[in-house]
């Protein structure tokens, strides 16, 4: 199976506006490429509020479970392709969320786990697999999603076995965040 087969929506990105303008009075928090890997840590605080029209908010508004991929920028030991996983303690921090216009967002058939589709896109991307699917345009790496999500297979296994595979994976991420925490905190030896 594709992961094309997979996907109910792509969501589009909205970099908004710096203020509040009345065409653009919706404040929301716009997730970007650099967000990724705080997010992935739990750090919500640097994400920026940004301003959006009411229109563009209802269209685009970020759910639990959806993943928010980074379609440009990269560098040459680093693809496009990244992705953030949008978590129920993202949305109770920062209510609304958008992904930034270097960004889109997917949501998932509720025949699938999002997460475990995360894990799996996040393995992907570990081994290299997006550096296949860029193109460069004025010096800025652009992921071309559509070839990336018609080509790459994804293991078309029960829902119950995802949802086993997501436990897992999830206690583990736990215990490498306890470990970081535990870390942050030791003394520094004289």
């Amino acid at each position: 199976m594709k992961l094309k087969d997979i996907i109910e929506k792509t969501i589009s990105g909205d970099w908004g506006n710096e203020q509040y303008l009345d065409e653009t009075p919706c404040a929301i928090c716009c997730v970007r490429g650099a967000d990724i890997v705080p997010i992935e840590n739990s750090n919500f605080d640097g994400i920026p509020k940004r301003y959006v029209s009411e229109k563009s908010l209802k269209s685009r508004a970020l759910e639990v479970g959806d993943i928010v991929i980074e379609k440009s920028g990269g560098s040459p030991t680093q693809s496009t392709g990244r992705v953030s996983y949008i978590s129920e303690a993202l949305i109770k921090c920062k209510s609304h969320v958008l992904c930034s216009n270097f960004c889109c967002a997917i949501r998932i058939k509720k025949v699938w786990n999002p997460k475990f589709v995360y894990y799996f896109w996040k393995y992907t991307y570990s081994v290299g697999v997006f550096f296949n699917f860029e193109g460069k345009t004025s010096g800025l790496k652009n992921l071309q999603l559509d070839n990336a999500l018609n080509s790459i297979e994804i293991p078309d296994f029960p829902k119950t076995m995802q949802d086993s595979i997501v436990e897992t994976l999830s206690k583990i991420e736990t215990k490498i965040a306890l470990n970081r925490e535990i870390n942050r905190n030791l003394p520094l030896s004289a």
